[in-house]
C-alpha cells in the first residue's frame, strides 16, 4: 500500500540532533546562549532539521513558553550575491532597531558594492554589537541557512557574535553545506567557534533507507526494494523520494508485486540534477565532465575547470557523499543521462571535442578519439576526418553497420575538399546500401552522378554508381554516363569489367559499354582482389551464355563461390554464380551454397544481401517443385526490403510468387502479383524476362493460350536479341509448345521442341526433359514412353520435381492408354504422391483413374522399406533389360534355381506380378530414392 510519507521521513535518524536542539533552547532559557553548526551534504536534510528547530522555538516563544517573547531572525546565502558586502543580512537588519547612524553605514557601504576596505571590519564588529545588545530585553535566535554562500562582512559578523555569546541570551544556529571547497578565513572562524556543538549530517544509512521505504511502501514492499534504493542513492533522502516517486508512476498507485526491481525514471534524473544545482559550480561541471569522459585524472579535469585539483577532488568526494557517484561512476545511467541532458548543445559538443584532442594528444585509442568526435557531431581539422574514416573502415570489419555510417556521415559532412568528400559519400553509400537502398537514391546517387559528371567521382566508384542507377531502373541515364566515359579511361576500363554482369543481368545496356581501343592492353588484375573476382565471374557467365559444357559451368561457379567473401564488390558475383548453377541444373548444389550466403548476409547485418539471396533462394525452390517453400522465401525476400527499395529487381521475386501460386492453382493469387505496378525499365533487364515468363505460365494456367504464347514469344524475342537464348535460363520453346498442343498445332509445338532439345546442354538436363515431354505429346502411346521414360530420367537427375510429377503423369497416362493398368497404377501412384509433396494440386486432379489410389489393394504397391539386395538388384536390372533366366544365369556365375529365387523375391519386394513390370518398378525406386 502506498502512502504519501510525513513526519517519519523528516526525522529518519535525525532524531539525536533535534534532542540536541532541545537541548540548546534549554540552556538559552536559562540565559546561556552559544552557537550551533549543522553541516552536511546537500539534500541530507540541514535545511529541514533548521526548520524543525526554528518550529520548536515559535513553539516555546507562545504565552506562557519557556521561551516568551523570543525574537527569531533569519537569513540565507545565496551563490549569486556572496560577493556584496551584507547581502546575507541586509533584510535581516533593515528590520532591526538598530541605531540610526549604523543603518546610512550599512546602507552606504551596500549602495557602493565593489572591494571592501580594512575598515569595513569594523562596521561589521559593530553591527554584531548592535544585535547583541537587544539581548538585554529578550532572548534571541538567530538562524542562517546556507552559511558557505555569505558574503565575507556577514560571515564577520556572524563570527564575532559567536565569540561573544556564551554570556548572552542568544543562540546562533548555522547551516552549512560541506564539500563544496574552501570558504575562506570567516568560513573557518564560524566553524571553530561551533566546535563542540557542530552536528555533521550524512546519509541515511541501510537502515534508515530501509525505515524511510517502509514509511512509503509499508515493511514488505521494504523488504523487496530497501537494499537496491540504498545502493542508487547512497542513502541520500531526496534521491530516495525521487527513486519512490518513480516505483510509484509506474505501479500506477497499486500494491507492489512479489519480485519487482526499481525502474528509476524522470523523478531521479530532476533529482540528481537538484543536487548539482545546490552543491556549487564547481561539483556541477565536475559531474558534466564526468558524464562525458569517465575516469580521467582529476589533474586534467582541473586543468579544463581552470581550478586546483583539490577542488575537483572535494567535488567528487561531495558528489559520492550525496549518493549521485559511486567513487567516480554515476550510480545510475539515468544519473548521467540527466547530467548531459542539462548541457546545451554546444556546451556538450565543446567537451566532447575537448576531450577529442585531448586523446589525440595523449596516448587515447583511435577508437576513443572518434567516439567523443561522434558524440560532438563536429570534426575540425583532417587528421581528424581520416581518425573518422579509419574507424568506419574497423567498424565495417566488425559489421557494425550503424557506427560506420555515422562515422562516414560525419566525415562527409565537414571535408573541405570536393574529391575527398565525393570519396566518403560514395563509400558511404556503399555502406548504406546494405541496409536501404533507398536511402542511397534519394540522399546520395544525385550528388554521385554530378561528381561523376564533374570529374570528381574516384575511378573505383564508377561501377558502383551505375549498379545504383540501374537497380532503380535509371537505364537511359546510366547509359548517358557511360557514353561521357572516354575508351581506354580508367573509368571505362572500370565499367569494362563489369559487362559480363551487364550482359547477364541488363543485356539491354551491354551493347553500350565503351570498347578499348584497339592496342589498349586491358588493365592487369591482382589476385584476391574483387577485378580478379569479377574475372571469374565473366568466365562464368561466358560458359552459361556460350552453351558451353555443364561440367565448367559448374567448376567455375564453384571456384568464384569458395574463393569470394560476401562483401559489397561481390554480392552481383555470387548471385550470378548461384543462378549459373541452377542453369546448369545443379540445385543441390545452389541449394547449399545459397543458405550459407544467407545465413552470412545476416550475420554481417545486411539486410539488402540477404533479401537478394532469399530471393534467389525462392528462385532456387521454385525451379526445385518446392513451390510452398518459393512463396515463403519470396515473402521472407520482401519482408527484409520493403517493395520500394527493390528497384526493377521487384520483377524476379514477383515472378517467383507468380508461377508458385499459379502451379499450386492460387490463381488469384498469382492475378494480385500481377496487378502490383511494376518500374520502368524493368523488361530491359533479365528480371523483367521472368516477369514475362511468369506471367505466361498464369495465362496458360487459366486457359488463355494466345495471351500466354504472347509472353513466351517476347520471352524468344528478348533472348535473341541480347544474345543469351539458354534454355536454362527460362525455356520458353517449351511452354510456348505447350500452347500449341492445347491449340491443336502439333507441328509448331514439335518444332519448338526439337529446338529446344538440340539447345540443350545434354539429353538428361531439365530444358531437354521439357522438349521430351511435348515431344511425347505428338507421338502415339507406344512411341511416347521411351521419350517420357527419358524425360523422367532427365527431371530425376535435374532435381526438378514439380516437371517430374509432370512426366509422370503422362508415363502413367500412357500406360493406361496401352492397356497396361499395372504400370500405370505404380507410375501414378508416384506421380500423385510428387505432386502432393509440390503441392501441385491442378496435377494431383489430372489423375485419370477414378478410383483413388488409395483404395487399391496395398498389395500391389511396393514397399518402400524392403530394399532389393545386391544381387536381387542385378538380376532385376538384367531381366528388366530382357535377358532369360539361363541367360541371366550364365552372366552372373549362378544356377537357374538362383535367379528364380531372386527374381521371387524381386516381385515380392516391388509389389509387382509380371516380369514386363520389373523395369517400370526400378525405375520409379529410383526416381523415389533420388
Amino acid at each position: 500500500m502506498w502512502t504519501t510519507g510525513g513526519y517519519l521521513s523528516l526525522l529518519v535518524e535525525r532524531e539525536e540532533h533535534l534532542r540536541a536542539f532541545g537541548g540548546h533552547l534549554d540552556r538559552l532559557a536559562r540565559g546561556t546562549g552559544g552557537t550551533v553548526v549543522v553541516s552536511g551534504p546537500v539534500a541530507s536534510g540541514r535545511t529541514r532539521l533548521l526548520r524543525e528547530f526554528l518550529s520548536d522555538v515559535a513553539e516555546r516563544g507562545t504565552p506562557g513558553g519557556e521561551l516568551e517573547g523570543v525574537l527569531v531572525l533569519t537569513a540565507t546565502g545565496t551563490p549569486a550575491t556572496s560577493g556584496l558586502p551584507f547581502e546575507m543580512l541586509t533584510p535581516l537588519l533593515a528590520a532591526l532597531p538598530l541605531p540610526a547612524d549604523l543603518h546610512r553605514e550599512v546602507e552606504a557601504l551596500v549602495a557602493a558594492g565593489g572591494e571592501l576596505r580594512p575598515e569595513d571590519a569594523s562596521l561589521a564588529h559593530r553591527v554584531a554589537d548592535a544585535v547583541l545588545a537587544l539581548t538585554a530585553d529578550q532572548p534571541v535566535v538567530l538562524a542562517v541557512d546556507d552559511a558557505q554562500d555569505g558574503d565575507e562582512l556577514s560571515l564577520r559578523c556572524l563570527a564575532h557574535l559567536a565569540r561573544r555569546l556564551v554570556a548572552a541570551r542568544m543562540l546562533l544556529a548555522v547551516a552549512v553545506r560541506t564539500g563544496t571547497g574552501y570558504h575562506g578565513p570567516m568560513h573557518a572562524a564560524l566553524l571553530h567557534e561551533g566546535f563542540g556543538n557542530g552536528h555533521r549530517l550524512g546519509p541515511l544509512s541501510e537502515r534508515g533507507v530501509t525505515a524511510l521505504v517502509a514509511d512509503r511502501l509499508g515493511r514488505a514492499g521494504a523488504d523487496r526494494v530497501a537494499a537496491e534504493c540504498f545502493a542508487l542513492t547512497g542513502g541520500n533522502c531526496l534521491l530516495v523520494n525521487a527513486v519512490l516517486e518513480d516505483l510509484a508512476a509506474r505501479a500506477g498507485g497499486l500494491p507492489l508485486q512479489r519480485g519487482a526491481r526499481l525502474s528509476v525514471g524522470e523523478a531521479y534524473g530532476r533529482a540528481v540534477l537538484s543536487c548539482l544545482d545546490r552543491g556549487g559550480e564547481v561539483s556541477r561541471r565536475t559531474a558534466e565532465m564526468l558524464a562525458v569522459v569517465g575516469d580521467w585524472p582529476a589533474s586534467v579535469l582541473a586543468e579544463k575547470l581552470g581550478v586546483h585539483e583539490r577542488n575537483v577532488l572535494d567535488a567528487m568526494a561531495a558528489l559520492e557523499s550525496v549518493g549521485v557517484l559511486s567513487g567516480r561512476d554515476f550510480r545510475h545511467p539515468v544519473a548521467q543521462g540527466a547530467v548531459l541532458a542539462g548541457l546545451t548543445e554546444s556546451g556538450l559538443a565543446e567537451l566532447h571535442l575537448w576531450a577529442a584532442a585531448r586523446l589525440q594528444q595523449g596516448d587515447g585509442s583511435i577508437e576513443e578519439v572518434v567516439d567523443h568526435l561522434l558524440a560532438a557531431g563536429q570534426v575540425r581539422d583532417q587528421e581528424s576526418i581520416s581518425l573518422v574514416q579509419c574507424v568506419a573502415e574497423r567498424a565495417l570489419i566488425a559489421d557494425d553497420v550503424d557506427r560506420a555510417v555515422r562515422c562516414l556521415r560525419l566525415a562527409a559532412e565537414h571535408c573541405a575538399d570536393d574529391r575527398q568528400r565525393t570519396a566518403v559519400i560514395a563509400r558511404l553509400a556503399s555502406v548504406v546500401w546494405r541496409s536501404s537502398t533507398v536511402t542511397v537514391a534519394q540522399r546520395h546517387l544525385c550528388v554521385l552522378v554530378q561528381a561523376m559528371h564533374d570529374g570528381t567521382l574516384p575511378t573505383a566508384q564508377v561501377p558502383a554508381v551505375l549498379r545504383y542507377l540501374l537497380w532503380h531502373g535509371r537505364i537511359e541515364e546510366a547509359t548517358d554516363v557511360m557514353g561521357g566515359l572516354s575508351a581506354g579511361g580508367a573509368a571505362a576500363a572500370c565499367v569494362e569489367s563489369l559487362q559480363w554482369w551487364l550482359r547477364h543481368s541488363y543485356p539491354s545496356v551491354a551493347a553500350r559499354v565503351p570498347t578499348r581501343p584497339d592496342g589498349v592492353d586491358a588493365p592487369d588484375v591482382t589476385p584476391g582482389t574483387a577485378g580478379a573476382h569479377r574475372e571469374m565471374a565473366a568466365r562464368v557467365v561466358g560458359a552459361v551464355l556460350g552453351g558451353g559444357d555443364p561440367g565448367e559451368v559448374i567448376v567455375a561457379a564453384q571456384h568464384v563461390l569458395q574463393s569470394c567473401a560476401l562483401d559489397e564488390d561481390t554480392i552481383e558475383i555470387l548471385v550470378t554464380s548461384l543462378l549459373s548453377l541452377t542453369y546448369v541444373d545443379r540445385l543441390d548444389l545452389a541449394r547449399m551454397w545459397c543458405d550459407d550466403l544467407v545465413a552470412c548476409a545476416h550475420r554481417r547485418r545486411a539486410p539488402t544481401w540477404a533479401a537478394v539471396l532469399t530471393a534467389v533462394r525462392a528462385d532456387i525452390a521454385l525451379r526445385e517443385g518446392d513451390l510452398a517453400g518459393a512463396i515463403r522465401f519470396a515473402r521472407s525476400a520482401l519482408e527484409m526490403m520493403p517493395v520500394p527499395g527493390w528497384g526493377i529487381t521487384i520483377g524476379f521475386v514477383r515472378a517467383v510468387l507468380v508461377a508458385a501460386h499459379t502451379h499450386m492453382e492460387e490463381h488469384e493469387a498469382a492475378a494480385e502479383e500481377l496487378r502490383q505496378p511494376v518500374p520502368e525499365g524493368m523488361y530491359e533487364s533479365r528480371f523483367g524476362l521472368h516477369y514475362l515468363f511468369s506471367r505466361g505460365q498464369y495465362y496458360q494456367a487459366i486457359d488463355r493460350p494466345y495471351a500466354a504464347l504472347t509472353d513466351f514469344r517476347a520471352c524468344g524475342e528478348l533472348l535473341a536479341n541480347w544474345d543469351m537464348d539458354v534454355p536454362g535460363i527460362v525455356a520458353w520453346r517449351s511452354a510456348a509448345a505447350q500452347c500449341y498442343l492445347t491449340l491443336g498445332q502439333h507441328d509448331e509445338a514439335r518444332e519448338l521442341a526439337e529446338e529446344q532439345r538440340a539447345l540443350a546442354t545434354g539429353p538428361l538436363s531439365r530444358p531437354a526433359g521439357q522438349a521430351l515431354r511435348v515431344l511425347a505429346a505428338t507421338v502415339p502411346a507406344v512411341q511416347a514412353i521411351t521419350l517420357l521414360d527419358q524425360a523422367v530420367s532427365a527431371f530425376t537427375l535435374s532435381g526438378a520435381r514439380k516437371l517430374l510429377a509432370q512426366a509422370l503423369l503422362d508415363l502413367g497416362g500412357a500406360y493406361h492408354e496401352l492397356g497396361d493398368d499395372t504400370k500405370a497404377r505404380m507410375t501414378l501412384r508416384e506421380a500423385r504422391r510428387i505432386a502432393k509433396e509440390c503441392q501441385a494440386r491442378g496435377l494431383e486432379r489430372e489423375l485419370p483413374f477414378q478410383r483413388p489410389v488409395e483404395e487399391q489393394s496395398p498389395s500391389s504397391w511396393p514397399r518402400h522399406s524392403e530394399e532389393l539386395s545386391e544381387a536381387e538388384r542385378r538380376v532385376a536390372t538384367l531381366a528388366a533389360d530382357g535377358h532369360t533366366n539361363r541367360q541371366i544365369a550364365d552372366k552372373l556365375y549362378v544356377t537357374v534355381s538362383t535367379v528364380e529365387q531372386h527374381l521371387t523375391r524381386t516381385y515380392r519386394k516391388l509389389g509387382i506380378g509380371r516380369r514386363s513390370d520389373i523395369g517400370t518398378a526400378l525405375s520409379l525406386r529410383m526416381v523415389r530414392a533420388v
